[in-house]
């Protein structure tokens, strides 16, 4: 199967199949150093790029390198992500046709960023790419955060 990396609608670049994939196909493996989460937060503190996946307890991460690193978040993916043996698989979630742009939806579930925005176009598009739970986990705390402020005020 070919897959190429080029100009994306969706974020700068992203992967696109150039052969049809079937449903159920493993496409490409997300790859790079394991490295601590503990690591990762002091290697990338600062760069507002980050190409990290969490594994197994989410303690270990994948420091990406490679054509999966490019494959791009969406709310309506082609794709989704599983862990087999201790690796990483994105595998297709349907049929996807040559030409087409590879995604999964990314589920964020920590990360330093308020919004996580996510540019990705569904008709059903989250707006972040945070997950569900982490969505709410978030606006509880901003909920609790408010009240504690008007609590303050005189």
């Amino acid at each position: 199967m070919g897959l190429i990396i080029r100009s994306s609608s969706i974020h700068a670049a992203g992967c696109y199949t150039t052969t049809p994939i079937r449903k159920g196909t493993r496409v490409v493996e997300y790859t790079g150093p394991r490295i601590s989460k503990e690591l990762a937060d002091e290697k990338y503190q600062d760069s507002p790029t980050t190409y990290l996946f969490g594994v197994g307890d989410g303690e270990q991460v994948i420091d990406g390198h490679g054509t999966a690193m490019f494959v791009n978040h969406s709310c309506a993916p082609n794709c989704q992500t599983d862990e087999i043996d201790g690796r990483v698989w994105i595998c297709a979630i349907r049929d996807i046709a040559a030409g087409e742009e590879l995604t999964y939806d990314y589920y964020l579930y920590d990360g330093d960023e308020d919004e996580a925005l996510c540019n990705c176009g569904a008709a059903a598009c989250r707006g972040t790419m945070y997950a569900p739970a982490e969505i709410k986990r978030r606006q509880r705390i901003a909920r609790k955060e408010k009240r504690r402020k008007l609590a303050r005020k005189p």
